[in-house]
């Protein structure tokens, strides 16, 4: 039975995300006897419930209403019955992925040897992980060999995502005996790499970015939802380490791991509802551009000037900022103001509604399109999809799709397909 991938579209993303973080965040401010560490990990990031508005309702209703006003013109406007068209030799884009995914963890390897090193060795590295989690991450971010290192640890979800829709492609384009085993390592390394870092780096979003992505690429090359089955499995290994990181964290909390990990996750929602009403709330100096268009500086090196030219307007927004990062809806009203915040909004909608046409038009297409719409799944978390480790995956992901294009031999994916 083919089940419709428009469940899959950037609208129905977007609402299935709002919506559950409502719907948590609501149960967790109106169960206080059931969430009763939600008043301490709030008072941590000096969070109340006063952060909540009316205005701030207004706001997101706004935005969500324009956003699917424009989703729906664009939608109009393109092509409903794209067809395939981009040659790929299958077995030459899996070998440069393993290969360039040996890259990415062997940088990230040689990181973290050289940070254990420091510390008499990764036995002292992983006591130090369990004493003092936040210390052994800034000890990583200290012992880095080169400015940018950590996009290459953050570039791991793509090259695994890639390995799993070349898997997915294998009905219409085969894989060798030889490719297809190194697409099965190169997804097995992810996997377990991005389960056990987290603990140790931090960044547990990576983790859901790769399971995410993958899922959802397969999903659109294949033009159908495909292995629901393994959802579950999915959402066990991210909840697994979800909580496995919060009760290494939290060592002062007497309670079960299960427990903090839990009451924590559903402290994220509230945080991140709050992080999108607190800046409606009261007059805000605007960031132009920082949260929005921080990939963009990182890439052009003028991350560094911005920041010191606009640091006491940066310092200021911290105190409508709890944890995390804005949504994706108040960053750009927070960077720009109502007006232009409403046309970065549209500009949101028309971009994400085209990346879901192309989508189904090429491996490229359902590889990019993946990325976006993990991003989307979390973006009341933040807006993932403007970050440089974002670009850095797009850039990996189109060298290695351009190179493998570059064979005259080998299958194709061709207008004989549709996706």
């Amino acid at each position: 039975m083919r089940k419709n991938v428009s469940l899959l579209s950037p609208p129905a993303l977007i609402c299935f995300c709002w919506t559950l973080t409502f719907f948590v965040a609501g149960c967790a401010l109106l169960l206080p006897d059931v969430f009763d560490l939600l008043p301490v990990f709030m008072a941590r990031e000096d969070l109340s419930t006063d952060g909540f508005s009316v205005l701030g309702s207004v706001w997101i209703a706004l935005c969500l209403f324009v956003y699917l006003t424009v989703d729906f013109a664009v939608k109009t406007v393109l092509s409903p019955n794209p067809t395939a068209h981009v040659p790929l030799d299958v077995d030459r884009a899996a070998l440069l992925c393993f290969r360039t995914n040996l890259l990415l963890l062997g940088v990230t390897a040689i990181w973290i040897a050289t940070t254990a090193q420091s510390v008499g060795g990764i036995r002292a590295l992983a006591a130090l992980v369990y004493l003092d989690s936040l210390g052994a991450r800034d000890l990583l971010l200290q012992n880095k060999l080169f400015t940018g290192m950590r996009l290459f640890y953050a570039a791991l979800p793509a090259t695994g995502a890639m390995a799993a829709i070349l898997l997915a492609l294998q009905a219409r384009c085969p894989l060798s005996q030889k490719s297809r085993r190194l697409c099965q390592i190169t997804f097995a390394i992810n996997l377990i790499a991005l389960l056990v870092l987290p603990i140790v780096m931090s960044q547990r979003l990576l983790l859901l970015q790769f399971l995410l992505s993958a899922y959802i690429g397969v999903c659109m090359v294949r033009g159908r939802f495909v292995g629901l089955a393994y959802l579950p499995l999915g959402l066990f290994l991210f909840l697994a380490t979800w909580v496995l990181r919060e009760a290494i964290t939290n060592p002062s909390l007497d309670r079960s791991a299960f427990d903090i990990g839990l009451q924590k996750l559903a402290f994220y929602f509230v945080n991140d509802l709050w992080n999108s009403y607190r800046p409606l709330k009261s007059e805000i100096s605007h960031t132009f551009g920082m949260f929005s268009l921080r990939g963009l500086l990182f890439f052009s090196f003028t991350d560094g000037y911005f920041t010191t030219l606009l640091s006491d307007r940066l310092i200021a927004i911290e105190d409508v900022r709890g944890g995390g990062d804005f949504s994706i809806f108040t960053a750009p009203y927070v960077d720009f103001g109502p007006v232009i915040g409403v046309l970065c909004v549209a500009l949101m909608a028309a971009v994400f509604r085209y990346a879901y046409w192309a989508g189904s038009q090429s491996p490229l297409g359902a590889l990019v399109y993946g990325q976006i719409a993990a991003s989307l799944l979390f973006s009341m978390h933040g807006t993932y999809f403007t970050h440089h480790n974002f670009f850095f995956s797009l850039i990996i992901l189109a060298s290695l799709c351009h190179l493998s294009r570059q064979a005259r031999h080998g299958p194709r994916y061709g207008a004989q397909h549709h996706v």
